[in-house]
Protein backbone atom coordinates (compact mmCIF):
# COMPACT_ATOMS: atom_id res chain seq x y z
CA UNK A 1 0.00 0.00 0.00
CA UNK A 2 1.34 3.42 -0.91
CA UNK A 3 2.78 5.35 2.02
CA UNK A 4 0.60 8.37 1.37
CA UNK A 5 -2.61 6.36 1.15
CA UNK A 6 -4.57 6.86 4.40
CA UNK A 7 -5.76 3.78 6.21
CA UNK A 8 -9.46 3.11 6.69
CA UNK A 9 -10.55 2.01 10.15
CA UNK A 10 -12.72 -1.01 9.31
CA UNK A 11 -14.77 -0.47 12.47
CA UNK A 12 -16.26 2.65 10.84
CA UNK A 13 -18.63 0.56 8.74
CA UNK A 14 -20.53 -0.72 11.77
CA UNK A 15 -20.47 2.60 13.65
CA UNK A 16 -23.34 4.97 14.37
CA UNK A 17 -21.23 7.71 12.77
CA UNK A 18 -21.15 5.90 9.42
CA UNK A 19 -24.83 4.98 9.64
CA UNK A 20 -25.79 8.61 10.13
CA UNK A 21 -23.34 10.11 7.63
CA UNK A 22 -21.36 7.71 5.42
CA UNK A 23 -20.25 10.37 2.95
CA UNK A 24 -16.86 11.36 4.48
CA UNK A 25 -15.84 7.69 4.56
CA UNK A 26 -17.06 7.16 1.01
CA UNK A 27 -14.94 10.10 -0.15
CA UNK A 28 -11.87 8.51 1.43
CA UNK A 29 -12.71 5.28 -0.36
CA UNK A 30 -13.15 7.00 -3.73
CA UNK A 31 -9.93 8.95 -3.39
CA UNK A 32 -7.65 6.28 -1.95
CA UNK A 33 -9.38 2.86 -1.91
CA UNK A 34 -11.77 2.80 -4.91
CA UNK A 35 -12.13 -0.95 -4.45
CA UNK A 36 -11.94 -1.94 -0.79
CA UNK A 37 -12.44 -5.18 1.13
CA UNK A 38 -14.10 -4.73 4.53
CA UNK A 39 -12.06 -7.12 6.71
CA UNK A 40 -14.84 -8.13 9.13
CA UNK A 41 -17.27 -9.17 6.42
CA UNK A 42 -15.15 -9.90 3.35
CA UNK A 43 -17.48 -7.63 1.36
CA UNK A 44 -15.77 -5.57 -1.34
CA UNK A 45 -17.01 -2.02 -1.86
CA UNK A 46 -16.88 -0.15 -5.16
CA UNK A 47 -17.41 3.58 -4.68
CA UNK A 48 -16.50 5.57 -7.82
CA UNK A 49 -19.24 6.53 -10.25
CA UNK A 50 -17.81 5.00 -13.41
CA UNK A 51 -16.85 1.77 -11.63
CA UNK A 52 -20.33 1.42 -10.10
CA UNK A 53 -21.93 2.03 -13.50
CA UNK A 54 -19.71 -0.56 -15.17
CA UNK A 55 -20.40 -3.14 -12.46
CA UNK A 56 -24.16 -2.62 -12.74
CA UNK A 57 -23.97 -3.38 -16.45
CA UNK A 58 -21.39 -6.19 -16.28
CA UNK A 59 -23.59 -9.27 -15.89
CA UNK A 60 -20.76 -11.55 -17.02
CA UNK A 61 -18.71 -10.76 -13.91
CA UNK A 62 -21.31 -9.66 -11.36
CA UNK A 63 -24.40 -11.65 -10.37
CA UNK A 64 -27.48 -10.29 -8.57
CA UNK A 65 -27.85 -13.57 -6.66
CA UNK A 66 -26.91 -12.02 -3.25
CA UNK A 67 -30.36 -10.44 -3.16
CA UNK A 68 -31.56 -13.95 -2.40
CA UNK A 69 -29.60 -13.80 0.87
CA UNK A 70 -31.34 -10.63 2.05
CA UNK A 71 -34.51 -9.84 0.12
CA UNK A 72 -35.14 -13.47 -0.82
CA UNK A 73 -34.61 -14.64 2.76
CA UNK A 74 -37.65 -12.60 3.79
CA UNK A 75 -39.83 -12.51 0.67
CA UNK A 76 -38.96 -15.72 -1.11
CA UNK A 77 -37.49 -15.68 -4.65
CA UNK A 78 -37.98 -12.42 -6.56
CA UNK A 79 -36.73 -11.03 -9.86
CA UNK A 80 -34.16 -9.03 -7.85
CA UNK A 81 -31.98 -12.13 -7.46
CA UNK A 82 -32.35 -13.76 -10.88
CA UNK A 83 -29.88 -13.47 -13.73
CA UNK A 84 -30.12 -14.29 -17.42
CA UNK A 85 -33.27 -15.76 -18.96
CA UNK A 86 -35.10 -16.28 -15.65
CA UNK A 87 -34.80 -12.59 -14.86
CA UNK A 88 -35.76 -11.50 -18.37
CA UNK A 89 -38.97 -13.56 -18.43
CA UNK A 90 -40.14 -12.38 -15.01
CA UNK A 91 -39.28 -8.76 -15.78
CA UNK A 92 -41.19 -8.94 -19.08
CA UNK A 93 -44.28 -9.98 -17.13
CA UNK A 94 -44.17 -7.28 -14.46
CA UNK A 95 -42.38 -4.27 -15.96
CA UNK A 96 -45.15 -3.18 -18.38
CA UNK A 97 -47.48 -2.64 -15.42
CA UNK A 98 -45.37 0.24 -14.11
CA UNK A 99 -44.34 2.24 -17.15
CA UNK A 100 -45.73 4.01 -20.17
CA UNK A 101 -49.47 3.96 -20.79
CA UNK A 102 -50.16 1.72 -17.79
CA UNK A 103 -48.74 4.42 -15.52
CA UNK A 104 -51.30 6.92 -16.79
CA UNK A 105 -54.06 4.77 -15.32
CA UNK A 106 -52.30 4.91 -11.95
CA UNK A 107 -51.84 8.70 -11.84
CA UNK A 108 -55.43 9.38 -10.69
CA UNK A 109 -54.90 6.79 -7.96
CA UNK A 110 -51.82 8.66 -6.79
CA UNK A 111 -53.66 11.99 -6.85
CA UNK A 112 -56.75 10.59 -5.14
CA UNK A 113 -54.75 9.10 -2.29
CA UNK A 114 -52.64 12.22 -1.87
CA UNK A 115 -55.72 14.43 -1.58
CA UNK A 116 -57.41 12.03 0.84
CA UNK A 117 -54.35 12.15 3.09
CA UNK A 118 -54.11 15.92 2.92
CA UNK A 119 -57.78 16.28 3.85
CA UNK A 120 -57.26 13.86 6.73
CA UNK A 121 -54.23 15.57 8.20
CA UNK A 122 -55.66 19.08 7.81
CA UNK A 123 -58.83 17.98 9.61
CA UNK A 124 -56.77 16.32 12.33
CA UNK A 125 -54.61 19.36 12.88
CA UNK A 126 -57.59 21.68 12.77
CA UNK A 127 -58.95 19.74 15.76
CA UNK A 128 -55.58 20.02 17.50
CA UNK A 129 -55.52 23.75 16.86
CA UNK A 130 -58.99 24.05 18.35
CA UNK A 131 -57.93 22.05 21.41
CA UNK A 132 -54.74 23.98 22.04
CA UNK A 133 -55.94 27.38 20.76
CA UNK A 134 -52.79 27.58 18.70
CA UNK A 135 -52.44 29.40 15.42
CA UNK A 136 -50.10 27.05 13.59
CA UNK A 137 -50.35 23.51 12.25
CA UNK A 138 -47.96 20.59 12.55
CA UNK A 139 -47.25 17.47 10.55
CA UNK A 140 -44.71 14.69 10.75
CA UNK A 141 -43.84 14.51 7.08
CA UNK A 142 -42.75 10.88 7.58
CA UNK A 143 -45.46 9.25 9.68
CA UNK A 144 -48.43 11.44 8.73
CA UNK A 145 -47.79 11.58 5.01
CA UNK A 146 -44.75 9.93 3.43
CA UNK A 147 -45.38 6.46 4.88
CA UNK A 148 -49.10 6.65 4.11
CA UNK A 149 -49.34 7.81 0.50
CA UNK A 150 -47.28 5.06 -1.22
CA UNK A 151 -48.98 2.33 0.80
CA UNK A 152 -52.43 3.61 -0.11
CA UNK A 153 -51.47 3.63 -3.77
CA UNK A 154 -50.12 0.08 -3.62
CA UNK A 155 -53.29 -1.16 -1.92
CA UNK A 156 -55.31 0.33 -4.76
CA UNK A 157 -52.98 -1.09 -7.39
CA UNK A 158 -53.34 -4.57 -5.89
CA UNK A 159 -57.08 -3.98 -5.27
CA UNK A 160 -56.74 -4.61 -1.55
CA UNK A 161 -59.03 -2.88 0.96
CA UNK A 162 -57.93 0.49 2.26
CA UNK A 163 -59.47 -0.58 5.57
CA UNK A 164 -56.48 -2.93 5.95
CA UNK A 165 -54.05 0.02 5.79
CA UNK A 166 -52.89 -0.21 9.41
CA UNK A 167 -52.20 -3.93 9.11
CA UNK A 168 -50.06 -3.36 6.01
CA UNK A 169 -48.44 -0.35 7.68
CA UNK A 170 -47.17 -2.70 10.38
CA UNK A 171 -46.13 -5.43 7.95
CA UNK A 172 -43.99 -3.54 5.47
CA UNK A 173 -41.53 -1.90 7.91
CA UNK A 174 -41.03 -5.29 9.62
CA UNK A 175 -40.37 -6.87 6.24
CA UNK A 176 -37.95 -4.12 5.24
CA UNK A 177 -36.09 -4.26 8.56
CA UNK A 178 -35.76 -8.01 8.17
CA UNK A 179 -33.78 -7.68 4.93
CA UNK A 180 -30.65 -6.17 6.44
CA UNK A 181 -31.28 -6.53 10.17
CA UNK A 182 -29.97 -9.03 12.70
CA UNK A 183 -31.55 -12.38 13.61
CA UNK A 184 -34.38 -10.87 15.67
CA UNK A 185 -35.36 -8.38 12.97
CA UNK A 186 -35.01 -11.09 10.30
CA UNK A 187 -37.41 -13.34 12.25
CA UNK A 188 -39.96 -10.52 12.54
CA UNK A 189 -39.66 -9.81 8.84
CA UNK A 190 -40.17 -13.46 7.91
CA UNK A 191 -43.21 -13.62 10.21
CA UNK A 192 -44.75 -10.47 8.71
CA UNK A 193 -44.11 -11.75 5.18
CA UNK A 194 -45.72 -15.11 6.03
CA UNK A 195 -48.80 -13.33 7.36
CA UNK A 196 -48.96 -11.21 4.20
CA UNK A 197 -48.65 -14.28 1.97
CA UNK A 198 -51.37 -16.10 3.93
CA UNK A 199 -53.57 -13.06 3.37
CA UNK A 200 -52.83 -13.11 -0.36
CA UNK A 201 -53.28 -16.88 -0.92
CA UNK A 202 -57.07 -16.98 -1.37
CA UNK A 203 -57.06 -13.67 -3.24
CA UNK A 204 -54.61 -14.92 -5.88
CA UNK A 205 -56.70 -18.08 -6.38
CA UNK A 206 -59.83 -15.98 -6.80
CA UNK A 207 -58.18 -13.49 -9.18
CA UNK A 208 -56.74 -16.31 -11.31
CA UNK A 209 -60.23 -17.82 -11.64
CA UNK A 210 -61.96 -14.48 -12.30
CA UNK A 211 -59.36 -11.88 -13.25
CA UNK A 212 -60.07 -8.23 -12.72
CA UNK A 213 -58.08 -5.19 -13.84
CA UNK A 214 -55.79 -5.08 -10.80
CA UNK A 215 -52.11 -5.99 -10.71
CA UNK A 216 -52.62 -9.29 -8.85
CA UNK A 217 -55.05 -10.40 -11.53
CA UNK A 218 -52.74 -9.37 -14.33
CA UNK A 219 -49.81 -11.21 -12.80
CA UNK A 220 -51.96 -14.30 -12.27
CA UNK A 221 -52.77 -14.64 -15.97
CA UNK A 222 -49.85 -12.92 -17.75
CA UNK A 223 -47.58 -15.07 -19.90
CA UNK A 224 -44.23 -14.69 -21.62
CA UNK A 225 -43.27 -17.46 -24.04
CA UNK A 226 -46.11 -19.56 -22.65
CA UNK A 227 -44.77 -19.29 -19.10
CA UNK A 228 -46.68 -17.86 -16.18
CA UNK A 229 -45.42 -16.77 -12.80
CA UNK A 230 -45.95 -19.40 -10.14
CA UNK A 231 -48.13 -18.58 -7.15
CA UNK A 232 -45.04 -18.32 -4.94
CA UNK A 233 -43.41 -15.92 -7.39
CA UNK A 234 -46.56 -13.78 -7.47
CA UNK A 235 -46.63 -13.60 -3.68
CA UNK A 236 -42.92 -12.82 -3.51
CA UNK A 237 -43.33 -10.07 -6.09
CA UNK A 238 -46.29 -8.71 -4.11
CA UNK A 239 -43.94 -8.55 -1.10
CA UNK A 240 -41.30 -6.80 -3.17
CA UNK A 241 -43.70 -4.20 -4.53
CA UNK A 242 -45.19 -3.60 -1.07
CA UNK A 243 -41.80 -2.93 0.50
CA UNK A 244 -39.94 -1.42 -2.45
CA UNK A 245 -42.94 0.65 -3.49
CA UNK A 246 -43.78 1.86 0.00
CA UNK A 247 -40.47 1.94 1.87
CA UNK A 248 -38.35 3.50 -0.87
CA UNK A 249 -40.99 6.00 -2.00
CA UNK A 250 -41.71 7.19 1.53
CA UNK A 251 -37.99 7.86 1.99
CA UNK A 252 -37.91 9.68 -1.35
CA UNK A 253 -40.80 11.93 -0.31
CA UNK A 254 -39.33 12.69 3.10
CA UNK A 255 -35.78 13.23 1.82
CA UNK A 256 -37.09 15.60 -0.83
CA UNK A 257 -38.80 17.71 1.85
CA UNK A 258 -35.69 17.61 4.02
CA UNK A 259 -33.41 18.89 1.26
CA UNK A 260 -35.81 21.54 0.03
CA UNK A 261 -36.47 22.95 3.49
CA UNK A 262 -32.75 22.79 4.30
CA UNK A 263 -32.11 25.03 1.28
CA UNK A 264 -34.58 27.95 1.55
CA UNK A 265 -33.63 29.50 -1.80
CA UNK A 266 -34.35 26.20 -3.54
CA UNK A 267 -37.64 25.84 -1.66
CA UNK A 268 -38.65 29.33 -2.74
CA UNK A 269 -37.83 28.56 -6.37
CA UNK A 270 -40.01 25.44 -6.25
CA UNK A 271 -42.79 27.28 -4.40
CA UNK A 272 -42.90 29.89 -7.12
CA UNK A 273 -42.71 27.27 -9.88
CA UNK A 274 -43.90 23.80 -8.75
CA UNK A 275 -42.87 22.37 -12.13
CA UNK A 276 -39.32 22.49 -10.75
CA UNK A 277 -40.27 19.61 -8.44
CA UNK A 278 -39.33 17.28 -11.26
CA UNK A 279 -35.75 18.57 -11.18
CA UNK A 280 -35.77 18.62 -7.38
CA UNK A 281 -36.75 14.94 -7.32
CA UNK A 282 -33.88 14.07 -9.67
CA UNK A 283 -31.34 15.99 -7.59
CA UNK A 284 -32.67 14.32 -4.41
CA UNK A 285 -32.16 10.92 -6.07
CA UNK A 286 -28.54 11.94 -6.61
CA UNK A 287 -27.64 13.53 -3.30
CA UNK A 288 -29.48 11.13 -0.98
CA UNK A 289 -31.60 8.43 -2.63
CA UNK A 290 -33.55 5.83 -0.64
CA UNK A 291 -31.11 2.98 -1.37
CA UNK A 292 -27.46 3.20 -0.30
CA UNK A 293 -26.31 0.53 -2.73
CA UNK A 294 -26.90 -2.89 -4.22
CA UNK A 295 -25.14 -6.20 -3.62
CA UNK A 296 -23.58 -8.42 -6.27
CA UNK A 297 -21.45 -11.57 -6.26
CA UNK A 298 -18.31 -11.79 -8.36
CA UNK A 299 -18.72 -14.59 -10.91
CA UNK A 300 -15.04 -14.50 -11.93
CA UNK A 301 -11.88 -12.93 -10.56
CA UNK A 302 -12.28 -9.22 -11.31
CA UNK A 303 -9.08 -7.11 -11.48
CA UNK A 304 -9.66 -3.52 -10.39
CA UNK A 305 -6.92 -0.98 -9.81
CA UNK A 306 -4.16 -2.78 -7.90
CA UNK A 307 -6.35 -5.51 -6.48
CA UNK A 308 -8.40 -8.52 -7.57
CA UNK A 309 -11.94 -9.16 -6.36
CA UNK A 310 -11.97 -12.97 -6.10
CA UNK A 311 -14.67 -15.09 -7.70
CA UNK A 312 -17.44 -15.75 -5.21
CA UNK A 313 -16.89 -12.56 -3.20
CA UNK A 314 -19.78 -10.32 -2.23
CA UNK A 315 -19.51 -6.85 -3.77
CA UNK A 316 -21.33 -3.71 -2.65
CA UNK A 317 -22.03 -1.23 -5.45
CA UNK A 318 -22.20 2.04 -3.53
CA UNK A 319 -24.95 4.23 -4.97
CA UNK A 320 -24.24 6.81 -2.28
CA UNK A 321 -20.58 6.80 -3.22
CA UNK A 322 -21.08 7.02 -6.97
CA UNK A 323 -23.70 9.76 -6.73
CA UNK A 324 -21.29 12.02 -4.85
CA UNK A 325 -18.20 11.35 -6.95
CA UNK A 326 -16.35 14.65 -7.52
CA UNK A 327 -15.00 13.21 -10.76
CA UNK A 328 -18.53 13.47 -12.17
CA UNK A 329 -20.50 16.01 -10.10
CA UNK A 330 -19.13 19.37 -9.05
CA UNK A 331 -19.60 20.27 -5.37
CA UNK A 332 -21.38 16.93 -4.92
CA UNK A 333 -22.44 17.47 -1.29
CA UNK A 334 -24.54 20.49 -2.25
CA UNK A 335 -28.23 20.09 -3.12
CA UNK A 336 -28.73 22.11 -6.31
CA UNK A 337 -31.68 21.50 -8.59
CA UNK A 338 -30.10 23.90 -11.11
CA UNK A 339 -26.76 22.07 -11.40
CA UNK A 340 -25.55 21.68 -14.98
CA UNK A 341 -23.68 18.39 -14.64
CA UNK A 342 -26.71 16.20 -13.83
CA UNK A 343 -28.96 14.67 -16.47
CA UNK A 344 -32.51 15.79 -15.62
CA UNK A 345 -34.33 13.85 -18.33
CA UNK A 346 -36.33 10.68 -17.91
CA UNK A 347 -34.37 7.95 -16.13
CA UNK A 348 -32.87 5.38 -18.48
CA UNK A 349 -31.97 1.77 -17.75
CA UNK A 350 -28.71 2.32 -19.61
CA UNK A 351 -27.95 5.54 -17.74
CA UNK A 352 -26.76 8.75 -19.34
CA UNK A 353 -23.21 10.10 -19.25
CA UNK A 354 -22.33 12.48 -22.05
CA UNK A 355 -22.12 16.18 -22.89
CA UNK A 356 -20.91 16.83 -19.35
CA UNK A 357 -24.08 15.38 -17.82
CA UNK A 358 -24.48 12.12 -15.92
CA UNK A 359 -27.49 10.26 -14.54
CA UNK A 360 -28.05 9.66 -10.85
CA UNK A 361 -27.76 6.00 -9.80
CA UNK A 362 -30.66 5.96 -7.36
CA UNK A 363 -32.74 3.44 -9.33
CA UNK A 364 -29.80 1.24 -10.28
CA UNK A 365 -28.87 0.50 -13.88
CA UNK A 366 -29.02 -2.32 -16.40
CA UNK A 367 -31.15 -5.43 -16.05
CA UNK A 368 -32.05 -4.71 -12.43
CA UNK A 369 -33.07 -1.10 -13.00
CA UNK A 370 -36.05 -0.39 -10.71
CA UNK A 371 -39.27 -1.35 -12.51
CA UNK A 372 -41.30 1.08 -10.38
CA UNK A 373 -39.22 4.18 -11.09
CA UNK A 374 -41.98 6.11 -12.87
CA UNK A 375 -44.52 5.35 -10.16
CA UNK A 376 -42.11 6.45 -7.42
CA UNK A 377 -41.44 9.71 -9.24
CA UNK A 378 -45.15 10.33 -9.84
CA UNK A 379 -46.13 9.61 -6.23
CA UNK A 380 -43.42 11.87 -4.85
CA UNK A 381 -44.08 14.80 -7.15
CA UNK A 382 -47.90 14.68 -7.11
CA UNK A 383 -48.03 14.18 -3.36
CA UNK A 384 -45.55 16.98 -2.71
CA UNK A 385 -47.37 19.42 -5.01
CA UNK A 386 -50.62 18.82 -3.18
CA UNK A 387 -48.96 19.14 0.19
CA UNK A 388 -47.39 22.44 -0.84
CA UNK A 389 -50.81 23.80 -1.75
CA UNK A 390 -52.07 23.20 1.78
CA UNK A 391 -49.03 24.16 3.83
CA UNK A 392 -48.06 27.83 4.08
CA UNK A 393 -44.53 28.66 5.21
CA UNK A 394 -43.53 25.12 6.29
CA UNK A 395 -40.40 24.79 8.43
CA UNK A 396 -38.69 22.28 10.67
CA UNK A 397 -40.33 22.20 14.07
CA UNK A 398 -38.21 24.13 16.60
CA UNK A 399 -36.28 21.92 18.99
CA UNK A 400 -35.98 19.08 16.49
CA UNK A 401 -32.80 17.97 14.76
CA UNK A 402 -33.82 17.10 11.21
CA UNK A 403 -31.66 14.75 9.14
CA UNK A 404 -32.16 12.73 5.98
CA UNK A 405 -32.83 9.05 6.51
CA UNK A 406 -29.77 7.17 7.75
CA UNK A 407 -28.47 3.86 6.41
CA UNK A 408 -29.42 1.85 9.47
CA UNK A 409 -33.09 1.01 10.03
CA UNK A 410 -34.18 3.16 12.96
CA UNK A 411 -37.28 5.10 13.94
CA UNK A 412 -37.22 8.32 11.95
CA UNK A 413 -39.44 11.34 11.73
CA UNK A 414 -39.43 14.81 10.24
CA UNK A 415 -41.81 17.05 12.19
CA UNK A 416 -42.79 20.31 10.49
CA UNK A 417 -44.97 23.19 11.42
CA UNK A 418 -46.76 25.51 9.04
CA UNK A 419 -49.06 28.51 9.07
CA UNK A 420 -52.77 27.96 8.72
CA UNK A 421 -53.49 31.56 7.74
Amino acid sequence: MAANRPEIDPEIFTSAEYAANPYPTLKLLRDHHPVYEIPQTGIWMISRYDDVVNAFKDTENFSASPNGLSIGAVFGPTLMEYDGNEHTKLRNIVAPEFVGLKLKALLPVVAQNAMALIEKFTATHARRIAETAAETGEIDIVDDFATRLPLNVILDVLDLPQEAHEMFHEWYPSMMNGINGGPELRARGVKANAEYHAYLDPLIDARAAEPGDDLLSRLSVAQVDGQRMTKEEIKSFASLILVAGAETTDKAIANLWYHLLSNPEQWEAVRQNPELLDRAFTEMMRIHPPAAGQMRRAINDVPMYDQVIPAGALVSLSIYGGNRDERVFGDPDRFDLFREDLYFGKELRSGYHQDGKASHLGFGLGKHFCVGYQLARAETIIGTKMLMEVMKNPRFKPGTHPTPIAIRIEPWNLPLEFDLH
